[in-house]
């Protein structure tokens, strides 16, 4: 007999920080319950990862009582990039994941349709899912990832694959590692706050180590520098530096934080923020700056992907922790986007304005997708059937 239960998606956030969040979803911005597999119990291969996510998720099952029948399917969300078999091409973080199928060990061990893609296409999916209309999604975090979805929902020119050329990825799917800031540019909007582009570059080149020595655009530009290089937590983080001219920043600015806080991109993305607040010029120079980068780089990028028939105004939502900080770089860079002439304007995510986690509302809409997609193809097999059961005259 059917289940009459309604039933159910279950959506996965596989991260290198904090674990694996798992969610069952009815309304994908509203989970019915929520698990954690700490990165402490990922074990160093494959398949103990893999053993210790099904137990986690049987354990999520088990404790709802959800009956066999009740879940359709799942969605996994990663970092990295993926092969277009769902399987792990690059994942940085977790390289005992790298040539391995997860989304097909889950499928073949759970008996439902299993979707995967990584944790930009995903948060651009789940304001999707609220907006429904085109839409840029950006996500900062120790680099600039994003996405552009269709109106229809669906990811255009996804990472899949990748060859390893820079020229090989859509400005719009990877912007931070392919979109070029040009140098002489760059160092007329360090002038324009007194900063200094060189002391710029050495901070960065102290920290990345980058292989010569010098920093490189891409494919090997010595004209330029890719973008996440400022447009990121890290990023935002150098500028600062760069402006406060003082590396103690701690002792600089004893009423913020802790000499390891100034260190930790994350926790010193708030300070910056407290400081701009507080109209202490260093930080306030640093979110126009950061402003007008953003704003250089997102005409580079809607002019390379114009040809392939992006909107001229099509709205960007931002996402991930850095992008908290729009109320203060925001600004200058929707002034300098309006100069350039850009239509698009900056908007915070809808999935954290509504206190949701972007990854795991994209990793249900995944699920609810491959729901979908296991349905066409199995309408598509029952009508073939159909057809070749017809009398030889109906043919």
């Amino acid at each position: 007999m059917q289940s009459t239960e309604p039933y159910l998606y279950l959506g996965i956030d596989i991260g290198a920080g904090l674990g694996a969040k798992m969610a069952l979803f009815r309304d994908f911005d509203l989970p019915v319950s929520e698990r954690l597999l700490p990165i402490s119990e990922y074990g160093e291969t494959f398949d103990a990862f893999a053993l210790a996510l099904i137990r986690r998720i049987e354990s999520l099952l088990d404790e709802n009582e959800v009956r066999p029948g009740v879940l359709r399917s799942i969605g996994v969300v990663c970092p990295g990039i993926l092969r277009a078999d769902g399987s792990f091409l690059l994942v940085a973080n977790l390289p005992h994941l790298n040539g391995r199928n997860l989304a097909g060990t889950l499928e073949d061990y759970f008996k439902v349709p299993v979707a995967i893609d990584n944790d930009a296409n995903a948060g651009g999916l789940a304001e999707w899912s609220v907006l429904r209309y085109e839409i840029l999604y950006w996500v900062f975090g120790g680099g600039w990832g994003g996405a552009w979805i269709s109106r229809e929902g669906e990811v255009r020119f996804p990472a899949l694959d990748w060859d390893g050329r820079d020229e090989s990825l859509h400005p719009t799917n990877e912007p931070g590692y392919s979109i070029g800031l040009d140098r002489p540019t760059l160092k007329t909007l360090f002038g324009e706050v007194s900063a200094s582009f060189e002391r710029f570059e050495r901070i960065v080149v102290e920290e990345l180590k980058p292989a010569g020595g010098a920093l490189g655009g891409p494919g090997g530009s010595r004209e330029t520098i890719r973008a996440e290089v400022i447009l990121s937590g890290p990023g935002r983080l150098r500028l600062f530096r760069t402006l406060a001219g003082d590396d103690e920043l701690s002792e600089r600015f004893p009423d913020t934080g802790t000499s390891a806080a100034w260190h930790d991109p994350g926790a010193a993305g708030g300070l910056i923020s407290k400081l701009s607040s507080m109209r202490i010029e260093a930080a306030v120079n640093t979110d126009r700056l950061y402003g007008k980068v953003l704003a250089m780089a997102t005409r580079a990028m809607l002019r390379a992907a114009a040809k392939d028939g992006l909107p001229d105004d099509v709205p960007i939502c931002l996402g991930g922790k850095p992008a908290y900080a729009l109320p203060y770089f925001g600004p200058s860079a929707q002034r300098a986007m309006g100069r350039l002439g850009i239509l698009s304007y900056l908007r915070p995510s809808v999935i954290d304005e509504r206190g949701s986690n972007a990854n795991l509302v994209g990793a249900g809409v995944l699920a609810q997708k491959a729901w979908e997609k296991a349905g066409r193809s199995r309408g598509t097999t029952r009508s073939r059937r159909a057809r070749l059961a017809e009398p030889e005259s109906r043919l």
